[in-house]
């Protein structure tokens, strides 16, 4: 069962204002930091928190109208939770520790008015889809936490939810765990209305068709997971999703073997990109950005030769462990280079160095 969704909701108490529209059957990942709104959203679309304005609309059923033109002559409407056709799936399974599994999977149809056995027959057939039906007589003090989240969602979905809502269902699990469930989320909310609120990138890119980015309650990017994570338009967004972003203004296109695209910095300098990476080149003096990942950046303590392209001289800010390298900041760029690098170069903040990146390696594209 699938359903289109509307929602906006404000709520003073957190600081959060946001609407979107979600089109039957695509995952929206939410994107943002602690404290943003993410949660808030869930709730609110679940029926556990009100908000002061707004409302939301599930294909054709209003989940909430307040403070609004839609609301009715007493000023609101309200869909209890048990009423409205959505399933919350929290980071802990939640699982109830008396019932078997199979019966913790049967609860929700049971309580829809299956009988016992039309609800044991839906609850076998969703602990199939996720690959836990062997463990359906356990108890959930005998599962790993990779298997308590499946029956989760088994859970989740045997209600038939014409919304689903996961917050953040993979944070819980390790990577080995998180790679196996991942895969058979995707599987599994395939046609489906879902939302997924997650901190982990792999998680929107593999799961979500569109993706919201939070900020302080307001939503300050959203569209395409790709266009969105990949070519960011707010220095926020590029942080989170761990890109470099530069922007400036387009200087046109260039011709031959390198056709290239050039951004121009306000500090005068010039940087280019491969034509190819270019969606809707700009026209000259428009404005542009440029995506590169600090993978690409390589860093010098001397000016490369001349005619070296994409060159940004900078003063190092700080430097910070990233996984197994270190990611070395400055005001304008951002470069992942080796421990070796970093005490071969003694680098270190208030240093003036070099950072630079090939054409190759950038995205431009128009803002």
């Amino acid at each position: 069962m699938t359903a289109a969704l509307s929602f906006a909701a404000t709520l003073a108490s957190r600081t959060l204002d946001v609407n979107f529209e979600l089109e039957a059957g695509q995952t929206l990942a939410i994107l943002g930091p602690n404290g943003a709104g993410k949660s808030s959203v869930l709730d609110i679309l679940a029926g556990l928190l009100r908000p002061d304005t707004g409302q939301a609309t599930l294909a054709d059923r209003t989940l909430f109208a307040l403070g609004n033109a839609t609301a009715d002559s007493s000023g609101s409407r309200w869909t209890p939770p048990h009423r409205r056709g959505v399933s919350l799936l929290a980071q802990q399974p939640l699982l109830f520790p008396h019932l078997s599994v199979l019966d913790n999977v049967a609860f929700g149809p049971r309580s829809t008015g299956q009988s016992r056995r039309e609800s044991r027959a839906t609850a076998r057939h969703w602990l199939g889809e996720v690959d836990a039906l062997a463990l359906a007589s356990r108890k959930p003090a005998e599962l790993s936490g990779g298997q308590a989240q499946r029956i989760a969602v088994a859970r989740a979905l045997a209600s038939d939810p014409a919304l689903l809502l996961l917050d953040e269902p993979l944070a819980a699990l390790d990577v080995a765990v998180a790679r196996d469930v991942r895969r058979m989320l995707r599987r599994v909310l395939a046609g489906r209305t879902v939302i997924l609120v997650t901190h982990d990138l792999l998680d929107a890119l593999t799961l979500a068709d569109r993706v919201v980015v939070v900020r302080g309650g307001a939503i300050v990017e959203h569209g395409p997971t790709r266009q969105v994570l990949q070519r960011p338009r707010t220095r926020f967004t590029a942080e989170l999703t761990g890109l470099n972003l530069l922007t400036g203004t387009a200087t046109g296109t260039a011709t031959g073997s390198d056709t290239a695209a050039g951004l121009q910095l306000d500090n005068g300098t010039v940087l280019t990109a491969r034509h190819n990476s270019v969606t809707n080149p700009a026209e000259t003096g428009a404005a542009m950005a440029l995506a590169v990942s600090p993978s690409a950046v390589t860093i010098s303590l001397t000016a490369p030769p001349a005619g070296t392209p994409n060159v940004v001289a900078a003063t190092i800010r700080d430097l910070d462990p990233h996984g197994d390298l270190v990611r070395v900041h400055s005001a304008a760029l951002a470069a992942d280079v080796s421990p070796s690098v970093v005490v071969d170069l003694d680098l270190h903040p208030g240093l003036e160095v070099y950072f630079s990146f090939t054409p190759a390696a950038a995205t431009v594209y128009p803002l």
